[in-house]
């Protein structure tokens, strides 16, 4: 009798190895469908996954479904789920008059303007201008709306049309200027410059900082205010950036904008100007992610020793310890093998002293992934389980699931793949465990282990996100078909 159950379970597990990638997904769509039955969120959800897979009448049938459902008194909380992925896959895939059809039914109309937008940048790439334009009229927000008649002609002057460029600019203008959305006027004005049209930009620019500074809601002022600094810094129009951040009297907001300032004055190598302006936040934190921002950039351009020189100043340390190892890495990378094990020495006493154990495992598992990816495994692998040590001290449950969620991620994307799993078996939350799960599962897939990516998917609890782990497994299968082709 007992031999009969041995091989009669064996036979099962052949069974189920048996299975295609395709077999699987379908089952697990039955069991994803029958518990997500009542709930428009998990059938959101499922119509992505399986517009990622290809599956485009499925999909519709399910977002049917859900949009059914939303109609039917569930909580508008819960339209969430961002779905114009599936109008975007549908568009990709070459069926643009599907894709716009199903863009319109969307019941949350942002998921609406956000596809119609994607769909016509997409077209007007293609150089499809006409039906480009006509998809911008769809698009209700004047915001968004502006937007993309904005790309639509940075596109259109590529081709050298510029005559009719400059109508949809002019177009685009006007419907922003009517609607008084300043970031969108400014986004317009950077999209000028980039084609050379610095005059008009700059009148655009006026109007716009104009517009956000008579804005009555503070954090609206600000968030406004913040948009314009940033493209103003991207296109140079540095001093202006600081005139506009300094008229902020809130010293918190005015130091995450100078932070802003000099993240990006770093990004485009000017560091003697991005120090000067970093001497000007009066906000700890902010000034310490500043610099940390720098370090990363000098380190980035070889500058290593200026780069160990600006981390030893870095006040708070959780950010001095994520910029050593940076600087590490650099060291690593121009073969001073020595100076990067002792700056990663550094980085991991630093980041072990931090007091709070949330704050010490997110450094900890920050130093991992540099020093996984500066092909510094055995480190990697210790620093990783100290972070995994750290996050178990964390008194707090959903804090606990949460930190150890991050490091099983960033274990995965490492490809720390054994470590991972470790991780993931350890969070007690089942939501965040089958999260994590999928994460790793999808690094396998990239990574080309598909047939482990398939046996971690088939563990996860939550059906709903078992789908979408195989969806994505099935997407790095296709992928991988193409290369070989």
């Amino acid at each position: 009798m007992r031999r009969c159950m041995f091989v009669l379970m064996a036979l099962m597990v052949s069974l189920v190895s048996a299975q295609t990638l395709e077999e699987r997904f379908e089952r697990a769509y039955q069991d994803a469908v029958k518990e997500a039955q009542k709930s428009s969120w998990a059938l959101r959800i499922i119509a992505v996954a399986l517009a990622e897979a290809g599956q485009f009448d499925r999909a519709i049938q399910t977002l049917n479904l859900a949009l059914q459902n939303v109609r039917t008194g569930e909580d508008a909380a819960n339209r969430s789920v961002d779905l114009s992925g599936i109008a975007i896959s549908l568009a990709k895939a070459g069926q643009i008059d599907r894709a716009i059809q199903i863009a319109q039914k969307f019941d949350y109309a942002w998921d609406s303007w956000r596809a119609l937008n994607e769909i016509a940048k997409m077209l007007a790439k293609a150089g499809q201008f006409d039906r480009a334009i006509q998809i911008t009229q769809k698009i209700e927000d004047a915001e968004v709306r502006s937007l993309a008649l904005s790309e639509i002609a940075a596109e259109l002057v590529k081709a050298e049309q510029f005559n009719r460029a400059n109508q949809i600019f002019n177009l685009a203008i006007q419907i922003a200027q009517k609607s008084a959305c300043s970031s969108a006027l400014a986004e317009i004005a950077k999209v000028l410059i980039k084609v050379g049209q610095i005059d008009q930009a700059n009148k655009i620019f006026n109007l716009t900082i104009q517009i956000a500074w008579e804005i009555e809601d503070d954090f609206d002022r600000f968030s406004k205010l913040n948009d314009i600094v940033k493209i103003l810094a991207e296109v140079g129009q540095i001093d202006r950036a600081l005139q506009i951040a300094q008229k902020i009297e809130d010293i918190e907001y005015r130091s995450y904008m100078l932070r802003e300032i000099s993240a990006v004055l770093a990004q485009a190598r000017q560091f003697n100007q991005a120090l000067q302006v970093v001497q000007k936040i009066e906000n700890e934190q902010d000034r310490s992610e500043a610099l940390r921002n720098i370090v990363e950039s000098l380190a980035k351009a070889g500058q290593v020793d200026r780069a160990l020189q600006v981390a030893q100043e870095i006040e708070v340390a959780w950010h001095r310890s994520s910029a050593l190892a940076e600087v590490a890495a650099a060291m690593a990378k121009a073969g001073q093998t020595e100076q990067a094990n002792q700056a990663f020495r550094l980085a991991l006493q630093i980041a072990q002293k931090i007091e709070g154990a949330s704050d010490r495992s997110s450094a900890l598992t920050g130093i991992a992934t540099t020093m996984a990816k500066a092909r510094q495994t055995e480190g990697a692998n210790q620093a990783f389980q100290l972070a995994l040590k750290a996050a178990q001290k964390i008194e707090e449950a959903r804090g606990r699931s949460w930190a150890l969620t991050e490091s099983a991620v960033a274990m995965a994307e490492a490809r720390q793949f054994d470590l991972a799993l470790q991780a993931a078996q350890k969070i007690e939350d089942a939501s965040d465990r089958s999260l994590a799960l999928r994460e790793i599962a999808a690094a396998m897939a990239k990574a080309g282990q598909l047939d482990r990516a398939l046996k971690v998917a088939e563990t996860i609890d939550d059906p709903v996100v078992r789908l979408q782990a195989l969806a994505t497994i099935i997407v790095a299968k296709r992928e991988a078909e193409k290369r070989k082709k």
